[in-house]
């Protein structure tokens, strides 16, 4: 088989084990039995064998427009023109001898360990208001309206904690005491920021549950609405 097309990805089906279809230069796509596509990279450095997982396969991704490259980290979801560009960086990184599985871990590790949720919070309003983020970029209303709500109501109770200290009852006692104290509406918006954010690290490679997606919600309000205004 030659060079992977996006098509062929999106045909791609689950099989009973684990499978694997090469593309070029070192990298596959392999294929999970629930379905997920994850291009990988089989490489040699300093004498050992080392796979990397350059990121997950998102058909979204696929259909918007190329993010730069100094945007992209492995773990990303990405399309397959990112998955290349950074399969780049990946054999640049072993032609000088480096580990970039190795380098993948340890910027994890120093983003788990240095990242309050409130640096991820910046990081986030950061990368959405980013011309080079392309399609992910956020119209100025939508990031001002998201920039108020973390500011007003989330700030001052999780922006120093770490990732891992947000649990879902945390996250839930902050909802009801927004419920009580600004209405329903605003509690489920800080439900919400707090999805996003988690889900910016999640996308930047961070292995960290997301306590909004496990904490349901019991602020009930115009659900269109709110959907509309937080997709993406």
């Amino acid at each position: 088989m030659g060079d992977l097309t996006d098509k062929e990805l999106k045909n791609l089906k689950p099989k009973a084990k684990l499978y694997k279809v090469t593309d070029r230069d070192g990298m596959h796509a392999a294929v999970t039995p629930s379905g997920v596509i994850s291009f990988r990279y089989q490489y040699r450095v300093n004498g050992r064998q080392e796979i990397l997982t350059i990121g997950r396969y998102s058909a979204e991704a696929a259909r918007t427009l190329t993010r730069a490259p100094d945007a992209l980290e492995y773990g990303m979801d990405v399309s397959l023109a990112e998955a290349r560009t950074l399969l780049g960086r990946a054999r640049r990184q072993v032609e000088r001898g480096e580990s970039p599985s190795k380098a993948k871990v340890e910027k994890r590790t120093a983003y788990a360990e240095a990242f309050t949720f409130g640096g991820w919070a910046e990081a986030y309003f950061k990368h959405k208001a980013d011309p080079k983020s392309g399609a992910e970029r956020l119209a100025d209303s939508t990031l001002a309206m998201r920039r108020s709500v973390y500011d007003r109501a989330i700030a001052a109770n999780l922006s120093k904690l770490k990732l891992g200290e947000v649990t879902p009852q945390r996250l839930k006692r902050l909802c009801d005491e927004v419920k009580e104290k600004r209405g329903p509406a605003v509690a489920v918006h800080v439900r919400e920021v707090v999805l996003l954010v988690f889900r910016h690290a999640q996308a930047c490679g961070l292995d960290v549950s997301n306590p909004a997606a496990l904490c349901s919600s019991r602020h009930q309000v115009d659900r269109a609405c709110l959907d509309e205004a937080f997709r993406g």
